[in-house]
């Protein structure tokens, strides 16, 4: 079975990451990904941040060396760029062109959903913009094997480093509620519905549930699981066949630890 994972920057370890991570515990991600910091705020998570694997590396170059390795085997990391309401070109199958924009009163660059004629034209538009695949809509489901989804929590789109290491790009396109506004699905909206669509085309079985909550391994803390207590069980006996290994190579020498000879005669 196809398995999913989660990238998003983490830059401090007071940043709330909480409906995030119950996002991701909701449609069984296999691994979180940090950039950064090891730590985050879990407010919002509901306890369900407990029962997901969080990993945390130094920079978006380890996170991509790291996923795509023996240890995840993602074969694709698609970046997720919000929802968008442009024009109907955003539900095309031929995707939608991803511009690297600095929107007007931002500092951050950031690389997001584009259509020609839209709101973007006020935007300044980098030359760079041509560097990116175009973006699809997700019910294509463009998926090809394990992947990872980057995300953040600029609902406008993703930082524009964070963009660089995508493979591809997905967006969430729906109907506009007022003409005003070109993207009302946040963030949380966006993941739920990328995540549902993945998990489908990989058929993953529905999660069961106990009267209105999801059934889950009880967790207790301070206490470990029964497949994290086996896999330390095999580590301390590994360590201790090492451990006598290299003590019946030293018995076997003629020297003793300390260099000296074990001949019965200099002592």
């Amino acid at each position: 079975m196809y398995k999913s994972f989660l990238l998003i920057e983490n830059p401090s370890k007071s940043n709330n990451l909480g409906p995030i991570l119950r996002c991701c515990a909701a449609f069984a991600v296999e691994e979180v990904i940090f950039v950064g910091f090891a730590q985050c705020s879990a407010e919002g998570s509901h306890g369900s941040a407990r029962h997901l694997k969080i990993t945390a590396v130094p920079t978006f170059d380890h996170a991509v060396q790291y996923l795509k390795g023996r240890d995840c085997g993602a074969v694709e990391i698609i970046g997720l760029l919000g929802g968008n309401s442009s024009q109907d070109e955003v539900y095309s199958a031929t995707g939608c062109v991803v511009n690297d924009i600095t929107a007007d009163g931002h500092s951050e660059r950031l690389a997001l959903v584009s259509i020609v004629g839209n709101q973007h034209d006020s935007q300044a538009i980098s030359a760079s913009a041509s560097i990116f695949p175009r973006s699809k809509p997700v019910h294509c489901r463009p998926f090809r094997g394990n992947t990872a989804f980057s995300v953040s929590k600029n609902w406008r789109g993703l930082p524009l480093e964070q963009a660089l290491i995508c493979d591809s790009f997905v967006h969430v396109p729906h109907i506009p509620i007022r003409e005003s506004q070109a993207m009302l699905v946040d963030v949380q909206a966006s993941i739920s519905i990328v995540l549902h669509h993945f998990t489908a085309w990989a058929r993953h079985d529905e999660r069961s549930s106990v009267g209105q909550k999801f059934a889950v391994s009880k967790f207790l803390k301070g206490k470990i699981s029964e497949e994290e207590k086996e896999a330390k069980v095999a580590l301390r006996s590994r360590n201790r066949e090492e451990s006598d290994n290299v003590l019946e190579e030293v018995a076997a020498c003629d020297i003793d630890l300390f260099g000296n000879s074990v001949d019965g005669d200099d002592y």
